[in-house]
């Protein structure tokens, strides 16, 4: 191997950079011969403004001395150092658009030729807006950045105002821009129906002359809401001026960018999209369309509460419009390029993830992994949901279905074969063909009926009325029509004539099925949701690996594995005397 201190000045450079200033500090120091490579390492990016929580090389810690701590950087480590020639990349914050002493010396070190940076980062607040003309440094730091080439100086901006930046620094400059603006970084406005009007073209007019921008992010607040339709044409503008950005990269939108149903395309050249979002169905609509044609690292980062997505987005719709994001579905994405997806919102539609999965064949496996996890998380959660909520339904039914049994055959039978009936009928046959559904409608429909006739039946045939319902509920199911009043008692009585002590029977059948099957698929439940890990797992899987996944499959699946546990509890008989009405 070969020893690294014999390696070429550029090639170690490019190496020992990026380490931490720490370890590169500490290598400079116990090797003298790697100490000048180390030294112009730590030099390479000088910042007044270090990363909250760490130290940087040459800055300083903030403490609450602010403006002594950076005085002091300036004058004792900046000025009297060699090191500072080797300074490309100069972070100067807001010290140059403030009012104070760093301002002029700072200057005075890029007018000087002391700092020849390639790079410099700027930070303009609203509270750098106070005075603004009347400080020479600012005029300074204009005219400086207009006498350089792109070749010689970028610029990356941070803003908090959103108009007049091409009064600070010469936009053509400006390869990374950043804007997190409050109401106050807006220009303000005499006339409010103009006021939205004003701070889009703004932002249209400086982009309009960032030409070369690499890098945008965007996050605007509001103070009032309005239909999109009024500022439709100063959006097409907008959109122009961001089409034009021919060297755009990395995009990243924060909420909306002042419509919530106003989806930006990007354009052509971007490779990077971060999408914090609380967009609206359009603005859904807009995104599932649009090609991103050369995306490969989408994002959706943050995750705000599902409650405050509909009050934010209120006020910019009608008041009877839908705004919830359970209702929003993306039947596909134009999307085929990504690479990269990460998705921790959950004012996302539900079936994302899926069209996303299907659509880009490209996606990294980790990135796949994570999302073929979370669809079928989400599938199973869906499936399992139907299955919860038609839980006491299902047993109901399953109990109506026994009663039936147990008068016309009352053998004893075991608990594995009532829950296989219980999967038979109540999970696979309520999602083939409904049945659970089916029986509450007739058992309804029964019910109605029954209780107009309850007192003419109940006064000459005691205890019919239950076992007629029973009975109608079943006739409705396999397709009869409805019945009036005088069909329902004659038949009614009918029935009763038939067996007198049917009533009887049906009494007990039912005191048995309600006795009897609780336990036994209560029983069957917790073994079913024992597997939930097990089945997510599996269906992980099989998305993985492109294999269709449906309601069907999924739960006939999961009912098979239940059940071959079910079996080792054993097939215990059930005693079923008392059912005859003895």
């Amino acid at each position: 191997m070969t020893p690294i201190i014999i390696l070429a000045p550029e090639l170690l450079f490019s190496i020992i950079r990026h380490l931490p200033s720490k370890d590169t500090l500490n290598l400079g120091l116990s090797c003298k011969a790697l100490f000048p490579v180390c030294y112009q390492a730590l030099w390479s990016s000088a910042s007044l403004i270090p990363a909250r929580g760490k130290k940087t090389w040459p800055g300083f810690q903030i403490r609450r001395k602010f403006v002594s701590e950076v005085r002091e950087t300036i004058e004792k480590s900046w000025l009297g150092s060699p090191g500072l020639k080797y300074a490309k990349h100069v972070d100067f914050g807001n010290l140059i658009y403030k009012r104070g002493e760093e301002a002029p010396i700072l200057m005075q070190l890029l007018e000087d030729g002391v700092i020849k940076p390639r790079c410099i980062d700027l930070s303009f607040f609203t509270s750098d807006l106070r005075s603004m003309d009347q400080r020479p440094a600012i005029q300074q730091m204009k005219k400086y950045t207009e006498s350089k080439t792109l070749k010689e100086l970028k610029t990356h901006l941070y803003s908090e105002i959103g108009y007049s930046l091409s009064e600070i620094v010469d936009l053509t400059k400006i390869t990374r821009l950043t804007f997190n603006i409050s109401i106050e970084g807006y220009r303000p406005g005499t006339e409010p129906e103009e006021t939205v009007s004003r701070r889009i073209k703004d932002i249209t007019s400086i982009l309009e002359k960032t030409i070369y921008l690499k890098y945008f992010s965007w996050k605007g607040d509001t103070d009032r809401k309005y239909h999109i339709d009024s500022v439709s044409e100063e959006l097409e503008d907008l959109q122009i001026a961001f089409n034009n950005l021919r060297d755009l990269e990395s995009l990243r939108i924060e909420n909306y960018l002042f419509h919530p149903s106003f989806f930006l395309k990007p354009p052509e050249t971007v490779r990077s999209l971060v999408l914090n979002c609380l967009g609206s169905g359009q603005w859904w609509k807009g995104f599932a369309a649009c090609p991103l044609t050369n995306v490969t690292d989408l994002r959706f980062h943050r995750a705000p509460a599902v409650t405050s997505y509909a009050s934010e987005l209120r006020g910019f719709f009608s008041a009877d419009e839908d705004l919830s994001i359970d209702t929003i579905t993306v039947e596909k994405v134009a999307v085929q390029s990504l690479e990269v997806f990460l998705c921790h919102s959950n004012v996302v539609p539900q079936d994302l993830g899926r069209h996303i999965l299907k659509g880009n064949p490209k996606l990294q496996r980790g990135y796949k992994l994570e999302l073929t996890g979370r669809e079928a998380k989400r599938l199973l959660r869906k499936y399992h949901s139907r299955f919860e909520g038609n839980w006491e339904l299902s047993k109901s039914y399953f109990e109506d279905l026994y009663i039936t049994h147990y008068l016309n055959d009352a053998d004893p039978t075991t608990e594995l074969e009532v829950v296989e009936g219980f999967c038979l009928m109540c999970i696979m046959g309520e999602i083939e063909k409904g049945y659970v559904h089916c029986w509450d409608s007739a058992k309804k429909r029964a019910d109605i009926i029954g209780e107009k006739c309850k007192a003419d039946l109940e006064e000459k045939f005691p205890g019919s009325i239950d076992y007629a319902i029973h009975y109608y509920t079943l006739e409705f199911m396999k397709g009869q029509d409805d019945v009036d009043e005088d069909e329902f008692k004659k038949e009614s009585i009918r029935l009763f004539g038939e067996d007198a002590q049917r009533e009887r029977k049906y009494a007990a059948a039912k005191e048995t099925a309600t006795k009897v099957l609780p336990p036994i698929v209560n029983k069957f439940r917790r073994i079913f949701d024992a597997l939930k890990k097990t089945i997510i797992k599996d269906a992980s899987e099989k998305i993985f690996n492109d294999l269709e996944l449906d309601e069907m499959s999924v739960m006939s699946s999961w009912t098979e594995k239940a059940l071959e546990q079910f079996r080792d509890f054993g097939v215990t008989k059930l005693s079923l005397s008392g059912v005859d009405g003895d």
